[in-house]
This record gives structure tokens, sequence and C-alpha cells, in this order.
């Protein structure tokens, strides 16, 4: 591909009646390699210039510029909620990340370990299809009420097979 780096004079002049100086035609033809045709044509980006009173304003609630700055333009917040709002603590971001991802609800864990309630056999319990309230207000069974309840599931299941 044949490209042509080299700008008439006539070009600088239509460059300069959209308002497009000569330092910024050039850069767009010869380092990013713009057509000349946009080169010339593509109006400049405006900069969003924000009031200093609200730079300061920003800096004194211990907001640096650049947080200041990716507030108003990626975000799209209004200035001066950018300058007053306060950063988020990061103990709190975590907190606040981690009761998003949970689970189970906060009040049947605490159910469960208030009546002594491991939270692994909780969620075992959960997961094998307990009532989620069941599974956060039954105690632990002792060996013994293991013992004998699987000792009452054999009698019936013996039961059941002499009754033919």
């Amino acid at each position: 591909m044949n490209y042509d780096f080299y700008i008439t004079p006539q070009e600088y002049e239509r460059a300069a009646q959209n308002g497009i100086s000569p330092a910024v035609l050039e850069v767009r033809v010869r380092s990013l390699a713009w057509a000349k045709d946009r080169a010339i044509s593509e109006p400049p980006q405006k900069k969003k210039r924000l009031p200093s009173h609200l730079v300061k304003l920003a800096e004194q609630n211990g907001i640096c510029y650049r947080t200041f700055l990716w507030r108003v333009n990626t975000l799209g917040w209004d200035p001066e909620r950018a300058a007053t709002q306060q950063l988020q603590d990061r103990k709190a971001q975590a907190i606040k990340a981690y009761e998003k991802s949970r689970v189970y609800p906060r009040e049947y864990v605490e159910m469960a370990k208030n009546n002594g309630i491991p939270y692994d056999t909780f969620r075992r319990r959960v997961k094998s299809g307990w009532d989620i309230e069941k599974a956060a207000t039954l105690p632990p069974l002792t060996s013994r009420e293991i013992g004998l309840m699987t000792k009452g599931k054999r009698e019936k299941w013996i039961k059941g097979i002499f009754k033919k």
C-alpha cells in the first residue's frame, strides 16, 4: 500500500477551516496513518473543562484528580457529585461483595450457629434437600440418636420383608 505523508498547503488551510491545527493534522496523517480526507475533515474532540473550584473541592475531600475525571467522563457523574461523594473504604467494598455472593441468608446461618450447628453441617443439610429452617434449627444428633434412628429404620425394613 502506497501511503502519502506529504500534506499540501491547501490541505493545511482546509484543516484550519475545520478547526484542526497543523500539529494535529500532522500527527493524524504521519503518526496515526489516518486517511487525509478524514484527518482534514473530522473535528478534534473537545476536552471537557471542569470548574477549578470543583477540582479543589474534590482534593479537599480526598479524591484525586484522576478519580474525579474518571467519575465525570467515564461514569457520567455530575461534577458536583463526583467532587463530594466520598471514596468507598476497601473493607466496606469487600463486605459488600461478600454479602452479594452469599448463598444462604445471613439470618439462617446465624440461627444455625446459635443452635450449635456447624456451618458445614448446615450447608450439607440444605444441599441434601432439607428445609432451610429445619436445617438451621434441628440440633445435631448424637451418635446414640443416630444409632437408634438407624435401628428403627432397620426394624421397619425387616418387618416389611417378613409381612408376606
